[in-house]
C-alpha cells in the first residue's frame, strides 16, 4: 500500500475532533478517579510502524504497563494505554489497592473506560460507530516493544498520542490511537468532507 498523508488542514479538523474526544474522556475519568486530570494537545502523524517502535526503543527501558483494546468498525485500530511503573504504584496508593493483580484490573478498567469513550466520540464526531474488545494487559520494557503482538499487524500507522496527568497524584500516562491501511483512507475521507462542510 502507497504511503497516506494527511495535509496541515486534515490534521487540524483531526485535533480539532481529537480535542473534543479527550475532554469527554478526561471528564469521564476524573470522575471515575475523583481527582483532577490533564491532557496534553494531540500530537497527530503517520508513521512505519518500524519507525514507530524506533521511536520507543530509544526511550528509558524501564518497564511499563502496556493495555491495549481492538476497536472495529469503519473506523477500525487499536488504543493504547502507556503507564510507568512509578505511576502505577501512585495509582494503587491513590485507589488503596493492596495487590498487583488489584492493580492490574484497576488498568485495565481504567483502559476500558478512556479509550472506550475516547474512541466512542472522536468516532461519533465522525458520524460513525465502533465496537470493542475486551481489553488486555501486560509489562514490558519500551525497548522491547517490537515483540509485542498489537504492533505486528501495523505496517502504516496513523498515531495520536497526548499525555494523562494526574498532578497531585503524580499518575501519568501516554495513550495512542493506533490505526492502519483502509482506515487511514476512511479517516482521511472524512476530513475532507468535513472541510467541505466548513466551506
Amino acid at each position: 500500500m502507497s504511503n497516506i498523508t494527511l495535509t496541515e488542514d486534515e490534521k487540524d479538523v483531526l485535533q480539532e475532533l481529537m480535542n473534543v474526544a479527550y475532554g469527554n474522556a478526561t471528564a469521564i475519568v476524573a470522575d471515575m478517579l475523583d481527582a483532577f486530570a490533564s491532557l496534553s494537545i494531540p500530537n497527530i502523524k503517520i508513521m512505519q510502524t518500524a519507525e514507530l517502535l524506533n521511536e520507543l526503543h530509544d526511550l528509558k527501558g524501564d518497564s511499563y504497563f502496556f493495555s491495549t483494546q481492538a476497536f472495529a468498525g469503519e473506523f477500525s485500530g487499536e488504543s493504547a494505554f502507556f503507564i510507568d511503573n512509578e505511576s502505577a504504584q501512585n495509582l494503587a496508593l491513590h485507589l488503596e489497592l493492596e495487590t498487583d493483580e488489584d492493580l492490574q484490573d484497576a488498568i485495565l478498567e481504567l483502559t476500558n473506560v478512556l479509550t472506550s469513550s475516547l474512541t466512542t466520540r472522536l468516532a461519533k464526531e465522525m458520524n460513525t460507530e465502533v465496537k470493542f474488545s475486551l481489553p488486555s494487559i501486560s509489562k514490558i520494557p519500551l525497548n522491547e516493544m517490537d515483540q509485542n503482538d498489537s504492533f505486528k499487524e501495523y505496517s502504516q500507522v496513523i498515531v495520536i498520542d497526548t499525555q494523562l496527568n494526574f498532578e497531585d497524584q503524580k499518575i501519568n500516562g501516554e495513550i495512542f490511537i493506533l490505526t492502519k491501511d483502509g482506515s487511514i483512507e476512511w479517516l482521511k475521507n472524512q476530513l475532507n468532507n468535513i472541510l467541505e462542510a466548513m466551506m
